[in-house]
């Protein structure tokens, strides 16, 4: 929610600011960057401390870090989002270690859940950003302070669920997988989808505005997308913990989102219809990059050195997206050019995915891999 809160606000914040799209697109590059530089931090935490109060420390971090936000000034506003990336990348770290170590049997429904959770999160606060804004006296400020609000109720969830149990990753830690192709192709498949869905988000809504949609319709647009991706993020991690491989999840996932971008670049008039598209594509995309790591593991060690180098060469791959974007608009002096990028950029998780969605398992590179 603290990310997805910020595009559909973001040409009022560079106005306000006096920031070019490729310092604004900073705001959510950095964030992006740190889920990255974070992610390797993760599973080491999970064997020193209980996984559910370090996700107690993530969800405050979160709810101090989005009130910064609201306190007027280009430094606060950048320090919120780092410090929102920072609690973000390692707590979305930890969740699928406790999964597979604590849950291990409904691995595949619960990552279902959080892919699903994510992309309703984005649903509702691409949606009402705007709104919010207009309830606020047109503050952005106090738009974007109001997602401590929501991060303060997950604080208390996770206070309540760790007084009463605990867990923490008892397992050595694994041989780095530096050595493992497949660990690699997984990685790189789950940065490429991130890459698109991250660059999508920072910039979608002002491609929707420069066409001459309203900065509210913009933001409910986005919150289109982001609720129709809800359904094939909940359901190809289901479908994937069932079948041999998946490689036509993969050309699925990637056809949609590649169609809905092509219709934005040839007829924004119908941007709706478009926009659920990229919206299916991308949640589904989601969801594959999610379970892939948690498939592709034989052990819980495996899945959470495997997550582990997924999220931080991912996000890292990731950050670039908005950036990128924004670079191609300012160099072009329009968003035609910019969302052209943005379809190589759907297109390219074609390379890694095809091996990454191969029947094997990283340490026995000849194993079927079955439903964890």
């Amino acid at each position: 929610m603290t990310i997805a809160s910020l595009p559909p606000l973001l040409p009022e914040i560079r106005r306000d600011l006096g920031l070019s799209a490729t310092v604004g697109g900073l705001l959510t590059t950095v964030p992006v960057l740190c889920f990255g530089l974070l992610a390797l931090v993760g599973p080491r935490m999970a064997r020193a401390r209980a996984i559910e109060w370090l996700l107690v420390g993530c969800m405050a971090t979160v709810a101090v870090a989005a009130a910064l936000r609201g306190v007027d000034g280009v430094l606060t506003v950048f320090a919120g989002s780092l410090f929102i990336g920072i609690a973000i990348g390692l707590g979305q770290t930890l969740l699928p270690i406790l999964l597979r170590s604590a849950h291990a049997p409904r691995t595949g429904a619960l990552t279902a859940g959080f892919s699903m959770s994510l992309t309703l999160g984005g649903t509702i606060a691409g949606g009402v950003a705007v709104p919010l804004a207009h309830l606020f006296s047109g503050s952005w400020h106090a738009s974007l302070a109001f997602w401590a609000l929501p991060a303060l109720l997950a604080l208390v969830v996770w206070v309540a669920r760790a007084r009463i149990s605990t867990s923490r990753l008892e397992a050595p830690a694994p041989q780095p997988l530096r050595g493992e192709p497949l660990a690699w192709r997984v990685a790189a498949y789950f940065g490429c989808q991130s890459i698109g869905f991250y660059a999508g988000l920072a910039w979608l809504p002002t491609i929707l505005q420069s066409h001459g949609y309203s900065a509210a319709s913009a933001g409910w647009l986005q919150a289109l997308a982001s609720l129709v991706s809800a359904l094939p993020a909940l359901l190809v991690p289901l479908v994937a913990t069932r079948v041999a491989h998946q490689r036509g999840l993969l050309a699925a996932v990637v056809s949609m989102a590649a169609a809905g971008v092509i219709g934005l670049l040839s007829d924004p008039s119908v941007a709706p219809l478009w926009m659920v598209m990229i919206g299916l594509g991308q949640g589904g995309a989601l969801g594959l990059g999610l379970i892939l790591p948690v498939l592709r593991g034989r052990e819980p060690h495996h899945v959470a050195s495997l997550t582990a180098m997924s999220f931080s060469l991912g996000y890292v791959i990731a950050a670039a997206g908005p950036w990128l974007l924004a670079a191609v608009h300012d160099l072009t002096g329009g968003w035609s050019a910019a969302l052209g990028a943005l379809l190589g950029l759907t297109l390219l998780q074609l390379v890694p995915g095809i091996g990454a969605t191969a029947p094997r398992v990283v340490g026995a590179p000849s194993a079927k891999a079955g439903v964890p």
